[in-house]
């Protein structure tokens, strides 16, 4: 009968010890994806520049169009948790338009 009581109360112990474990979450950083471009970098970019010039001066694009080699989108993470699109196409290798979106 003492061994009966006993395991009832390991259990029920380990239960309510058990359940304490889903009060704690794990530590989980804010998460911004999206590229450190600065406006200095922007004004920098030009029509007629190849895409390594673009490559260096913005880094890799987060996103590409259809054909990735004609169309790079560079999400920037500005405050508040908002974003703009910077859209860079492509013509035989050179830029030949650039694109702001809110």
């Amino acid at each position: 009968m003492r061994q009966k009581r006993t395991k009832v109360i390991a259990t029920g112990l380990t239960a309510v010890l058990l359940s304490g474990c889903a009060l704690f979450t794990p530590y989980e950083p804010e998460l911004k994806q999206g590229n450190f471009v600065k406006e200095e970098q922007l004004r920098q970019l030009q029509t007629g520049m190849s895409t390594e010039q673009v490559q260096f001066l913005l880094g890799t694009p987060m996103l590409t169009g259809e054909s990735p080699s004609d169309r790079w989108i560079y999400p920037i993470h500005e405050n508040e948790g908002k974003y703009r699109h910077i859209i860079v196409e492509f013509d035989n290798g050179k830029v030949s338009r650039i694109t702001r979106e809110s």
